[in-house]
């Protein structure tokens, strides 16, 4: 009987498998064996299904309880690849530390952020050829750009 975990199954586990898998899903998906952008669109679901599987609590709760078991400071090893149960995610609130330097210092790096952005917002409208700075007299570019252009799918 399938169920939906068992549907996992026929995905690689090991590093060696996903390797093979890449490299053939390259060759098939360059081979146009199926629309690339109806895949693109799957490949995207698939994505969220499992982020959404690895972000819910309840299933993370059900991992940690069964990684416990093997004993909390113990590794486990499953397929070549290392389990084990540690802190995660470890925040600190320094504004409640009621510590004067650390408040001043946090205003500061403010203050500075804000006055980055506002010159990085000036740097990008220098027109092409470029400007002379008014304050310093030098004579200043409009900052080089770089991008990467791919389609982008959003889930509605």
């Amino acid at each position: 009987m399938e169920t939906t975990i068992s549907a996992i199954s026929i995905l690689p586990c090991g590093k060696t498998e996903v390797d093979r898998f890449v490299k053939s899903f390259k060759s098939e998906i360059l081979a146009n064996y199926r629309d690339p952008l109806k895949v693109l669109v799957q490949l995207k679901y698939a994505e969220m299904t499992i982020k959404n599987i690895l972000t819910d609590d309840e299933i993370n709760n059900c991992f940690l309880n069964e990684a416990i078991l093997y004993g909390k400071n113990d590794n486990i090893y499953i397929n070549n690849a290392n389990i084990r149960v540690q802190e995660t995610g470890v925040k600190h609130d320094y504004s409640a530390s009621g510590d004067p330097e650390w408040n001043d210092l946090d205003k500061e790096i403010e203050s500075l952020t804000a006055k980055k952005k506002a010159r990085e917002k000036f740097l990008i409208s220098i027109p092409d050829e470029g400007t002379v700075d008014p304050k310093t007299g030098l004579y200043i570019t409009r900052p080089p750009k770089s991008s990467k252009t791919k389609c982008v799918v959003t889930i509605k």
